[in-house]
């Protein structure tokens, strides 16, 4: 970005706004491609071999702020770009679900009617939702569903309630008349509900959004280029901080979470006034400060043995 075309002028809500669009395609986005596109001809081939055939389900998995929600939309975006045809004829066709509380099966059945433009009456039995769900899915050729925040269905849910819903979601695999593709994702607990029934944790193929390891060459490069693009749009010189040094530190800082990383590069670009050209690591150790409100011998841009900071909390002065 040159300087004419700089954020430089913009609020400090607008310059956020642009940092947060930007989206740098990592390895993980490149593994999860692999993931849906195999799930994708497993699909194109049980429809081209003219025979009854049960669809796949993804398992996502990862840590609260480990950026898997903007991950697979921007996985599930990249399938279904280009309007392409599978070899069977049919267009990749998608609808997403986000969870954000407790919820129910019928009531997802309801969200996914809302996302198809089906209004339906949530006074309507379980059954007659869910029998509108799957004529609605075939009558708009969508045969992939993806849910997320998914553990938030079971929270509540009793031993015979869970595997009533876990029997749902297999019938939408094993339909015959319209197999549809099932992704769930949600924190690490989730994978213990599909690891309870044998038919699904066979369908399932399981992917775990890991944390970020600092000692990982590959992983330090991806925060690297962030990092450099975020200043680049900034036009702000990081000559001093561009190191392994500080990204290991801002990696402890942020809990080894990918999302949190990426929020605190965000927010801290977006806070660089205009005339402020130059980065220096005082404003990473201020940057997080001002958030957590801790005092120096807490801050892991300021303290020599970083990891005995308890970055998991805020502390408020203390």
């Amino acid at each position: 970005m040159t300087k004419e075309n700089s954020l430089d002028g913009m609020s400090y809500v607008r310059r956020k706004a642009y940092l947060r669009k930007m989206y740098f395609h990592m390895s993980r986005a490149e593994e999860l491609d692999a993931l849906f596109q195999e799930a994708v001809d497993d699909y194109d081939s049980g429809v081209l071999s003219e025979e009854p055939f049960e669809a796949s389900c993804l398992t996502v998995i990862g840590q609260s702020n480990s950026g898997k929600t903007r991950e697979i939309r921007h996985a599930l975006e990249r399938l279904q770009a280009g309007d392409r045809l599978l070899e069977c004829g049919r267009a990749i066709q998608a609808v997403s679900i986000v969870f954000d509380g407790e919820t129910t099966w019928k009531s997802l059945g309801i969200k996914i009617l809302e996302q198809v433009d089906y209004g339906m009456s949530p006074k309507k039995t379980e059954h007659e939702i869910w029998t509108r769900v799957r004529q609605q899915l075939r009558d708009k050729g969508m045969w992939i569903v993806a849910i997320d925040e998914c553990q938030h269905m079971f929270e509540t849910l009793g031993e015979k309630d869970t595997r009533k819903v876990i029997n749902s979601i297999k019938t939408l695999i094993k339909n015959p008349d319209w197999p549809v593709v099932v992704v769930l994702s949600g924190i690490p607990e989730l994978l213990e509900k599909v690891n309870l029934d044998p038919q699904l944790r066979n369908l399932a193929t399981a992917y775990n959004m890991r944390s970020l390891d600092p000692n990982c060459d590959e992983d330090l490069h991806e925060i690297d280029t962030a990092f450099y693009n975020y200043a680049a749009v900034r036009d702000v010189n990081i000559d001093d901080v561009r190191n392994e040094e500080t990204y290991r530190r801002l990696c402890y800082a942020t809990g080894h979470h990918f999302g949190r990383a990426f929020k605190f590069m965000v927010s801290l670009f977006a806070s660089i006034e205009d005339d402020d050209k130059t980065l220096r690591l005082a404003a990473l150790s201020e940057h997080y400060a001002d958030k957590t409100q801790c005092i120096p011998g807490h801050n892991p841009f300021i303290r020599e043995d970083y990891h005995h900071c308890d970055v998991g909390v805020l502390l408020a002065g203390l």
